[in-house]
């Protein structure tokens, strides 16, 4: 098969698009034939050696850990899904060797859910971490709840647009920080108010509005908006981060400490978000298409860590 793989640590230059020999499966995973694969930070971390104490490489390897495609095989345990049943979801890879940047590969079945009718496999695939971590951060981690107030940063963001959809249709009110080039898209996906977190002492000006503060506070991306968010923290508040590398000021906002979170892969809580997926109630911003032998361009945009939206490759 086709497949972006490898051999060593380094930048993009290190990956390079080749044949491959067809993974094995288990007994609890599938074979999915790729159709398309989205692009995470976390990949070219991994590439670059950066997660190597997190993250470990068996090479030569094949990065990617989002998939969407067709269930080729199914493993003898697996009763959830049959050949040519549409899929998608998080693979979640504690060591990397197979990953979706190829034309085929073995998923864990748990992880996967049923592609929603209506959604494309780019779109699909450019669902899963989004939709985990934000879903994640808000309810599992911080609790929130219809009737509270949430600060979510990075809003133009994957996983920032992702949460101000999941907490809108849970009942909470939304503030949401954001460039002014996307402040109308982020109006757009329901937030109650949208601030540039670029202008100094931004949270200031929401003081009157919010006299009582926020609940919650997300920070896909932690630093300069995130700490000036001090005004709208109260004692109750609770801070969920996403950053790989919060500093000490991170982790100490106000009287409060942040809590870091790592998201998991549940192939159920996306088969149960499916109507809303089909309905375009929740949806993922598409930033750029590449085919597969692109891949190394498309790590190299999303590590410039300024994309508004989700990079996807196509596997044809």
């Amino acid at each position: 098969m086709k497949a972006i793989v490898f051999e060593e640590y380094g930048d993009s230059s290190v990956l390079k698009f080749t044949d491959a020999p067809m993974p094995p499966i288990k007994a609890d995973q599938v074979l999915i034939k790729v159709r398309a694969a989205a692009i995470n930070p976390i990949d070219w971390r991994i590439r670059s050696g950066g997660l190597a104490k997190f993250v470990e490489c068996d090479f030569p390897v094949i990065p990617g850990r989002e998939v969407a495609g067709v269930v080729e095989q199914v493993g003898a345990d697996v009763s959830r899904f049959i050949v040519g049943d549409e899929v998608f979801g998080f693979l979640q890879q504690m060591e990397m060797k197979w990953g979706s940047c190829a034309e085929y590969v073995p998923a864990d079945a748990h992880k996967l859910a049923h592609k929603p009718a209506g959604v494309s496999h780019e779109q699909a695939t450019a669902l899963p971490v989004s939709v985990h971590t934000a879903q994640q951060a808000l309810f599992t981690h911080a609790g929130l709840e219809s009737g509270q107030t949430v600060l979510i940063h990075a809003a133009a963001g994957a996983v920032g647009a992702m949460a101000v959809q999941l907490a809108k249709l849970a009942g909470a009110t939304v503030i949401a920080t954001a460039s002014p080039e996307n402040h109308d898209y982020v109006l757009g996906l329901g937030a109650d108010r949208v601030v540039d977190y670029h202008q100094q002492n931004f949270a200031d000006q929401l003081t009157s509005e919010y006299p009582n503060g926020v609940n919650v506070i997300l920070a896909p991306f932690a630093g300069k908006a995130l700490q000036g968010s001090e005004p709208l923290v109260t004692t109750n508040t609770k801070i969920i981060l996403l950053s790989p590398v919060p500093t000490p000021e991170d982790m100490k906002i106000g009287p409060v400490e942040s809590q870091v979170i790592i998201c998991q892969a549940d192939g159920a809580a996306l088969e149960s978000l499916s109507d809303q997926f089909s309905s375009g109630q929740l949806k993922a911003r598409i930033a750029k298409v590449f085919d597969l032998e692109q891949t190394a361009e498309a790590q190299d945009l999303s590590s410039t860590e300024r994309v508004a939206g989700k990079i996807v490759l196509t596997i044809k």
